[in-house]
């Protein structure tokens, strides 16, 4: 059986805020709003797309969110790695694990078709891959699939990210978590088995 290190994205191995906030201001010019600071717009992150055009459009109708969502998704679209990079640390530290053994799976509530580019571009090793088409975080489920496409051992794998949804997905899929204090998210009242400081303490935090 392999161990598994399952990843979340935004805010855990990429800084994505400047994009994510630069197709939510597109999304609230769609509908005629003014523009939100970047760091306005990052607090509204981490819950999957859906919930971002809920917290950017308070107040509007249904018909008005589902136009902000197509304005947010192709704007996006256009720009993914424009500002997007790994944090520093992040790809020494994915070669560190990889060198040690360790099967390297990414689950993020971002779309698939936004995921996969992302991490092919930046270069990111990555033995498999969930987004949040289907199910998102908090829910278990895309760490089961991983779980099970990787062959790994739940006892000695691990879920690591920056938000509290990463935290409690990986207590019902019954997996070590690390709570990632570089990224955006917010951890709240979630459980952490390890909070991580910087980048280069992972390899110390999951083989220990």
């Amino acid at each position: 059986m392999n161990r598994l290190a399952i990843f979340d994205l935004d805010g855990t191995l990429v800084d994505s805020r400047r994009d994510l906030a630069d197709a939510g201001n597109a999304a609230r010019a769609a509908l005629g709003l003014p523009p939100l600071p970047l760091e306005r717009i990052v607090g509204m992150i981490g819950d999957g797309a859906g919930k971002l055009i809920e917290r950017l459009t308070p107040g509007c109708s249904a018909e008005q969110r589902a136009r902000a969502m197509a304005a947010f998704r192709a704007d996006y679209a256009t720009r993914l790695t424009a500002h997007t990079r790994p944090y520093p640390g992040i790809p020494e530290a994915l070669q560190a694990l990889r060198a040690r053994g360790w099967r390297l799976a990414v689950a993020t509530n971002k779309p698939l078709a936004f995921a996969a580019p992302i991490i092919e571009r930046l270069g990111l090793p990555c033995d498999a891959l969930r987004g949040g088409d289907a199910t998102k975080k908090p829910d278990p489920a895309m760490l089961e699939e991983l779980l099970a496409a990787c062959a790994a051992e739940r006892a000695q794998s691990w879920m690591i990210g920056d938000h509290h949804t990463d935290l409690w997905a990986a207590q019902a899929a019954g997996l070590r978590a690390a709570f990632c204090a570089w990224g955006f998210g917010q951890r709240g009242e979630a459980p952490a088995t390890a909070v991580v400081a910087s980048p280069a303490e992972l390899l110390a935090v999951l083989d220990g």
